[in-house]
């Protein structure tokens, strides 16, 4: 799994670190233009140019990192490099972690490098934005605890996302033609009906007759207090959209185990 691990970390960090320096590098340029001698410099032309590569590169940022993504998972588990993956001493499971792992850690290194280069951009710097953070964090000691909670919820629901998007390509590869085209329409038909599942779910939850549930629900909560209320959402929250997701994974782990086919 480690071997995996830094395999899948080589292959995506080759291409995608670079571009992450190059947009802290391109905001701190950006940063040094921002003097009134620069600005007039060319009728501001040169400003001008490198807030657009800034904001051009930002974008690739998000671009690129899911593209590589994808094509990570593709190429190496369902093209040509699939008969040299799957002859590995490693588990269908093991090989799906790996992709999921790393493709979640790059996309909080491609967040941390965007929020950094925002702050570089700011008007009190680096400095002021983690002095904001700290004494938010200080003054409050529950707000780092919401903060943890709240990115732990963005880690599973990003996680979530990828394997949703692992489980149209894997869905598309069955298809014996077009199993790119194939894999976009299953993203469309999937989107769908999760969407009305759950509008499904909210509606029958609200016509069941649940009264003395929310009663007692309300009771708990109203005896924990306000804080303590957030903090068991939370989890709930998290847990909620996990669930999702090892419906995914499972499926996954079936097509890859029982339906794959590399021709």
């Amino acid at each position: 799994m480690l071997k995996l691990l830094k395999y899948e970390w080589k292959a995506c960090a080759r291409i995608c670190l670079p571009m992450y320096a190059a947009v802290l590098l391109l905001a701190a340029v950006n940063r040094l233009t921002m003097t009134e001698q620069v600005q007039n410099l060319l009728h501001g032309i040169p400003t001008v140019l490198l807030g657009l590569l800034y904001f051009a590169v930002m974008v690739a940022v998000f671009v690129v990192t899911a593209v590589i993504q994808i094509q990570r998972f593709y190429k190496n588990l369902l093209g040509d490099e699939g008969y040299l993956m799957f002859t590995l001493p490693v588990t269908v499971s093991q090989h799906i972690w790996s992709k999921l792992i790393v493709a979640v850690v790059m996309d909080v290194i491609s967040v941390i490098a965007a929020l950094l280069s925002i702050a570089i951009l700011g008007a009190g710097g680096v400095g002021e934005f983690f002095a904001g953070l700290w004494n938010m964090f200080v003054s409050d000691a529950n707000n780092l605890f919401y903060t943890i909670e709240m990115v732990l919820w963005l880690l599973v629901g990003g996680a979530v996302f990828t394997l949703f998007i692992y489980l149209c390509i894997a869905l598309g590869h069955l298809a014996k033609k077009h199993r790119v085209l194939m894999a976009v329409v299953w993203y469309f038909v999937l989107s769908t009906v999760l969407q009305f599942l759950f509008m499904f779910f909210v509606m029958g939850v609200g016509i069941l007759p649940l009264d003395g549930f929310w009663v007692a629900l309300e009771n708990f909560l109203r005896g924990i207090g306000p804080v303590a209320s957030i903090h068991v959402g939370m989890v709930l929250l998290c847990i909620g959209t996990a669930v999702p997701g090892a419906v995914f994974f499972l499926a996954i782990r079936h097509i890859l185990k029982n339906r794959l086919n590399l021709e």
